[in-house]
């Protein structure tokens, strides 16, 4: 029999009696159930507890992701950077390699045309130097003519001088003042319109540098001169003696001829 069937059954017997047996098991009964509320709120609170330190736990978890997150976009953010600037440095360098190679190559057509250049100017030395020794031996063989030349005028001139004598014609007023100022340097005239002493075949250049004589004859030839003696110069005189040299020789020529022609 169950205990609340007794418990009615009691209260039916007896008001008093009945009562408290019936009021104790269902006290029993809620003390019963107090105690697995207790224990479920016990339950329930180390539930929220153990989900409170899962939550703070997570919390953490949480906030340590955001933060790993936060300084990976920052690594993110100066990997990035440092890429570019890389990226800036590894431009710049091609860049640089290309103005150096086309720098390589100017610099390499500079040579080749400064070599070009070096070796003109070497042959154009070569050839300046070969000119120099060509005009050196030309020069040497000139001054040798002109020696030539000069020895044989002189020669000539004497030849000339000692076959054909040459006739002083000058003014009377200074015919006193020419014996004077000859008779040192130059040996003097033998007599007015006589013949000039021989010194060495070189009288002709003698009587043509006497300031005084106005004019020669020479086989029925009578040159003049032209100006006054004080302007010639050395070369005008050899000048004037091979031209008088030049002419006897055509005139002996001329007499040649002609005593040729008388005797045929």
């Amino acid at each position: 029999m169950s205990p609340e069937a007794a418990g009615v059954g009691v209260g039916r017997s007896g008001p008093g009696v009945g009562a408290a047996a019936v009021a104790w098991p269902e006290l029993r009964g809620q003390i019963g159930r107090a105690g697995s509320l207790a224990e479920s709120l016990a339950a329930a609170a180390e539930a929220r507890t153990a989900l409170a330190r899962r939550l703070e736990a997570a919390l953490e978890v949480r906030k340590e992701s955001l933060r790993q997150g936060a300084a990976l976009d920052e690594m993110r953010n100066r990997l990035e950077l440092r890429r570019s600037r890389v990226e800036e440095v590894l431009v710049a360098k091609r860049d640089a390699l290309q103005g150096v190679e086309r720098r390589k190559e100017q610099l390499q057509a500079q040579i080749d045309r400064v070599l070009q250049l070096s070796g003109a100017v070497a042959a154009a030395n070569r050839q300046v130097q070969e000119a120099k020794e060509v005009l050196s031996g030309a020069m040497s063989r000139l001054v040798d003519l002109q020696r030539r030349l000069r020895v044989r005028r002189q020669c000539m001139i004497g030849q000339v001088a000692a076959l054909y004598p040459v006739k002083v014609f000058h003014d009377l007023p200074h015919a006193e003042n020419l014996g004077a100022n000859t008779h040192g340097a130059h040996g003097g005239l033998s007599e007015e319109n006589g013949t000039l002493p021989e010194e060495n075949g070189t009288h002709v250049l003698n009587v043509i540098k006497f300031p005084q004589v106005h004019a020669l004859s020479f086989l029925s030839w009578q040159i003049k001169q032209s100006r006054k003696q004080k302007d010639c110069t050395e070369k005008e005189l050899q000048r004037s003696a091979a031209v008088l040299g030049y002419a006897a020789h055509l005139k002996q020529h001329l007499l040649l001829q002609q005593s040729a022609h008388l005797s045929t």
